[in-house]
């Protein structure tokens, strides 16, 4: 009898001193959970500051919930023992109203690890569907809805920074030919301009009522034109100065001097339609060459 009595009084004082078979303890930081939101998992363990032991870790099978992260907590020793503990953060898809878990601890002893396992926890899945709701017939709703356009802002900057660099691209190969054909056509066009109501003052010279008007439009018309074609100030020359500038057309004086005559005198002559068709031609062949030196030009 008192041997078996100093064996309970040992048993007793390891129990009390020496905790190492202790059960770890699990708990559920929520009273319930949502389907794929985190909910939190505690587990702790108070043991013999003497032994080692492990908290399960990524690797570890976590169903029916998966694991996200753990935050480990400094241990805690006492007269009691060494506390340590774990929150895990987990998540869950699963639709059962009710979900379990028990999680394991590993304590390190000579020959392997001893896996210690709280108790069963449960948790009760947060239904969105209101009670009144769930013998409700299903209803489908087929009406239209119009959204509003948006706008792929991403797409639009990646398109316009790929315009701007084929642009540039295309400007830095081929830049002098647009130029010059840019050129080319401003010319013509201005020629063009010039051709139609030139003619029309030229037709109006037979009008004895308006011939004096036609013919003094005409010859202004015909300076200001030769100014923004060869950039020469034309219409500030006087007759013999613009007779200077084209020392090859042999006509061309007599031309001004009739056109002046029928300016300042205010009589036309059978000659004066002639003496405007010259000022014409000497245009033309101004609009050829200036558009031949275009052309020329590398740039």
């Amino acid at each position: 009898m008192v041997r078996n009595g100093l064996f309970l009084l040992c048993i007793l004082i390891i129990y009390t001193v020496f905790p190492v078979f202790a059960q770890p303890e699990g708990t559920f930081l929520s009273k319930e959970f949502k389907v794929g939101k985190p909910i939190q998992y505690a587990l702790s363990y108070r043991h013999n500051p003497g032994l080692d032991i492990f908290f399960p870790d990524s690797t570890y099978d976590f169903s029916p919930f998966q694991y996200l992260k753990r935050e480990y907590f400094s241990t805690q020793t006492d007269a009691s023992g060494s506390l340590d503990s774990v929150v895990y953060t987990l998540v869950s898809f699963e639709t059962d109203s009710l979900q379990h878990l028990k999680l394991p601890v590993y304590v390190m002893n000579q020959k392997d690890c001893t896996a210690r396992y709280s108790a069963l926890q449960s948790i009760p899945l947060r239904s969105l569907v209101k009670p009144e709701d769930k013998n409700a017939a299903l209803k489908s709703t087929t009406a239209l809805v119009l959204l509003d356009d948006q706008i792929n802002y991403p797409l639009y900057f990646i398109l316009l920074i790929a315009a701007a660099v084929l642009g540039g691209l295309t400007y830095w190969l081929f830049g002098a030919s647009i130029r010059r054909r840019g050129r080319q056509f401003q010319l013509w066009r201005r020629h063009l301009e010039f051709r139609g109501n030139f003619q029309r003052y030229l037709r109006g010279a037979t009008d004895s009522r308006q011939a004096v008007t036609n013919v003094e439009r005409a010859v202004f018309l015909w300076k200001r034109y030769l100014e923004r074609v060869e950039n020469k100030p034309y219409t500030t020359f006087t007759t013999k100065e613009t007779v200077e500038q084209f020392p090859q057309a042999q006509q061309l004086e007599q031309a001004l001097r009739e056109t002046d005559a029928v300016v300042y005198g205010g009589v036309t002559s059978p000659q004066t339609q002639e003496s405007l068709r010259i000022l014409r031609d000497l245009a033309v062949r101004t609009y050829v060459k200036q558009r031949q030196i275009i052309l020329e030009k590398k740039a």
